[in-house]
């Protein structure tokens, strides 16, 4: 059996679970709506529990207090026939009720989601996302240097063992870097990487809106100051780039 990306962070054979998920158990399990039943039924070619840690087979120690439940973590595989719709599969994913690193695989390119979780306030039996994380797509047979630091830094012993929360959030903050690296050149990191990061996506997702609506516009004063409005924002996103 071909090896994945999972099989190579050096978890230990302990904690392989290697169990289809089938759609059917979403589709039962979960209070899906329409559109994620024909989600899960259009863009899913196959579900697998990798691995499963606890204390009973990896020796983390369990965190657990008023907001978060981090008992035990899943690393889940998903298969793709389409990645058209891959921020809604991943909340119908993210249903699963354990903290989940999840690796979507579109032939032999993948995304990463890692997506933080917190207790329900109004059901401490059920937990619920915080915010969702994405790596780009990496295609394995030609990744760059930087892609490859980035999967090796994945493995195992590059995590601390302390408790699951700490280790959970060390996966994070190594997607965060790799993401910050598209702009930074590097896997370093400082203490306001993650904030800098989603200031740089709110302002290129603004500067994308400007752009719709210069291409659209047809008065040449209302033109002229989107203009104006586009190079602030690009200077912005240098500013804040530099800070990285």
């Amino acid at each position: 059996m071909k090896k994945t990306l999972l099989d190579k962070l050096n978890i230990p054979v302990s904690c392989k679970i290697n169990r289809k998920l089938f759609k059917k158990q979403f589709i039962e399990n979960f209070l899906l709506n329409a559109t994620e039943k024909k989600i899960i039924s259009e863009d899913i070619e196959n579900i697998t529990l990798e691995y499963l840690l606890n204390k009973d087979k990896i020796n983390i120690a369990p965190f657990n207090d008023e907001e978060n439940d981090y008992s035990e973590i899943a690393f889940i595989r998903v298969e793709l026939l389409s990645t058209k719709r891959l921020k809604k599969l991943s909340n119908i994913i993210q249903y699963i009720p354990y903290p989940l690193i999840v690796v979507f695989a579109d032939e032999n390119k993948i995304c990463i989601n890692i997506s933080p979780k917190r207790i329900n306030k109004n059901d401490s039996s059920k937990l619920v996302v915080q915010e969702s994380y994405f790596t780009e797509w990496i295609d394995l047979d030609n990744s760059s240097k930087i892609e490859q630091e980035f999967l090796e830094s994945l493995e195992i012993k590059n995590h601390p063992f302390t408790n699951f929360f700490e280790f959970y959030n060390s996966y994070l903050n190594k997607l965060i870097a790799f993401n910050a690296s598209q702009y930074s050149g590097t896997l370093e990191q400082n203490e306001d990487t993650k904030k800098l990061l989603r200031e740089i996506q709110e302002v290129e997702s603004k500067i994308n809106d400007i752009i719709s609506k210069i291409k659209k516009e047809t008065d040449i004063r209302d033109k002229v100051n989107l203009n104006i409005e586009l190079k602030k924002l690009n200077e912005r996103v240098e500013n804040l780039k530099g800070k990285l």
